[in-house]
């Protein structure tokens, strides 16, 4: 199976469900993780450029620990918009070019904008690529491919109705976060949080919903040509 993995930022499906996703490699399916964003905006000490070319090796260095495919959309951090025409075709690209058989993404309804606008570009171009004459550079893709969200961050509004047991990759979810070392000190200097604690906790409060040390919660996308019968989570 080829999963399709979409996060606004370098590190997002590391805090959300990099557990998940190390799982699915594990189990020998293909993971690619895409990056909307370029992390361009999150320093205090560094200039864009700077800051890009750093957030891009830690997110790659994360895919390569968990064993996965590495891709971003190059998109500035504040300015995903699911309206923009050019994003559009990006994404209608992307899901043309990885031809999965599942995406996860965002769940909209997260604290700012960038995770709420890439989980609507997702849900809107993952059944743009299916059409033939929504033209651009890769030929279309041959089905409404099924989603799955992906909690918010700390779980905030969130009510997760499939887990995944993340307890024997959650030490393989701590090492693909922690490989994010600027973004450990941007959020720790930003917002005062250690976002390796926060993630931690939050994964082992799933995993008491459901009666594991660790878990991640996701919620299927319902709505027409999206459901299965499947179990698409490992």
């Amino acid at each position: 199976m080829r999963v399709l993995a979409v996060g606004a930022h370098p590190d997002d499906l590391e805090i959300l469900c990099g557990g998940t996703l190390a799982r699915f490699v594990r189990e020998g399916h293909e993971v690619v993780m895409c990056h909307a964003s370029l992390g361009d905006r999150g320093s205090f000490v560094h200039t864009s450029d700077e800051v890009t070319g750093i957030r891009g090796a830690e997110a790659r260095r994360a895919a390569e620990i968990a064993g996965a495919e590495y891709a971003t959309l190059g998109f500035s951090d504040g300015e995903i918009l699911a309206s923009d025409p050019d994003q559009r075709r990006a994404v209608v690209d992307l899901v043309r070019e990885t031809c999965p058989d599942v995406i996860v993404t965002h769940f909209h309804g997260d604290y700012m904008s960038d995770h709420n606008e890439i989980s609507k570009l997702v849900f809107d171009c993952s059944f743009h690529a299916t059409l033939p004459l929504f033209e651009t550079r890769k030929p279309h893709h041959g089905k409404v491919t099924p989603i799955l969200y992906m909690e918010t961050v700390m779980g905030l509004g969130f009510s997760p109705t499939e887990f995944v047991d993340v307890t024997e990759t959650i030490e393989t979810k701590v090492a693909m976060l922690e490989a994010h070392t600027s973004q450990l000190e941007w959020l720790r200097d930003h917002d005062g949080v250690d976002i390796v604690e926060q993630m931690r906790t939050t994964t082992r409060f799933r995993g008491q919903q459901c009666g594991v040390a660790y878990a991640e919660g996701f919620v299927p996308c319902l709505t027409w040509l999206r459901p299965t019968t499947q179990r698409l989570l490992p």
